[in-house]
């Protein structure tokens, strides 16, 4: 079983206009919720693969009621840990020309015994985990460490472990040495204070990850090339060309497709292969982590990898 933990999911509400019209009513005509979260979108992704996954976090309030029922609606194992704060909405309204305009709500506070309840419940989950994912933002600075602690959790368990953060929670956990990491672009600028303009610049920051002793290293960039590397060498691949739909959550459907691969036995080169396609083959639609693996393969061929060592 792959576990996800998200600690500042959101629900995802798109409200369907003819237009935007500032200081105006709008009458919408249609409205869709799903739950939100780069954590629940791997999860998603690689339970329409097929794979075995749980969903968990933070949830709280009217809005984390609602985020279990969407989640028991769509299949997904999940488990979050029940929290005093409100789950944060995100409203997206979108218009008869697919333009969208989001507003995202800030996140809830945790307490040190909410951050403690999860850290129990992750350490009982190791045991059943081939994998453990830690994805998304921390909602607040009592949830920073929770990142490290489940790299830990997952080292002393003798399972492998991914990290696709930014900011705080992504330098603590960093300390522990995931297996592999993901982050994008700007994240990675956020973090570090460093720009990554060119391919000497990512080759750059892939050996400072991989000197921490990080072993499968990406780092992405929407739909431009991205970079990778691992001990035994580097690439740059060029993602296939899409017309983008709605790209949320591509880069979480990446990271599914790679531990599809992974799981699967695969090189990582084959990994990054499909992990891209997967990325592409969510763009190209509106529904968010949800491509089945023939519309996956399908994209494939239009990959383009280049290794640099």
């Amino acid at each position: 079983m792959i576990t996800t933990i998200t600690l500042n999911p959101m629900l995802d509400k798109t409200v369907s206009v003819e237009a935007v019209r500032p200081g105006k009513i709008v009458r919408a005509s249609k409205v869709e919720y799903v739950v939100g979260g780069k954590g629940v979108n791997v999860s998603r992704q690689l339970q329409r693969l097929g794979s075995d996954t749980l969903a968990t976090g933070f949830a709280g309030g009217e809005i984390g009621a609602l985020l279990n029922r969407l989640l028991d609606q769509e299949g997904i194992s999940h488990g979050f840990v029940r929290v005093a704060g409100m789950t944060r909405e995100g409203v997206t309204y979108r218009d008869r020309n697919n333009l969208q305009t989001s507003i995202f709500e800030p996140p809830h506070q945790v307490t040190v015994s909410e951050v403690e309840a999860l850290l129990s419940l992750c350490r009982s989950l190791t045991g059943k985990s081939s994998w453990m994912v830690c994805s998304g933002s921390s909602p607040s600075p009592e949830a920073d460490e929770v990142f490290r602690e489940v790299v830990v959790m997952a080292h002393e368990a003798g399972i492998p472990s991914v990290l696709d953060s930014y900011g705080n929670a992504f330098r603590l956990a960093l300390s522990a040495v995931p297996v592999l990491v993901k982050p994008n672009r700007d994240e990675y600028e956020q973090t570090f204070g460093k720009k990554l303009k060119t391919d000497a610049d990512f080759q750059s920051a892939l050996d400072s990850l991989l000197h921490i002793g990080i072993a499968y290293c990406v780092i992405t960039a929407g739909a431009s090339p991205f970079y990778a590397a691992t001990r035994e060498g580097m690439w740059k691949v060029t993602p296939p060309t899409v017309k983008s739909v709605n790209p949320t959550g591509s880069g979480d459907s990446m990271v599914a497709g790679l531990l599809f691969g992974l799981t699967h036995g695969w090189d990582f080169e084959r990994c990054l292969r499909f992990g891209a396609a997967a990325g592409a083959a969510n763009a190209g639609v509106w529904e968010v982590a949800a491509s089945s693996l023939e519309q996956i393969e399908a994209q494939e061929a239009g990959v383009d990898i280049v290794s640099w060592k």
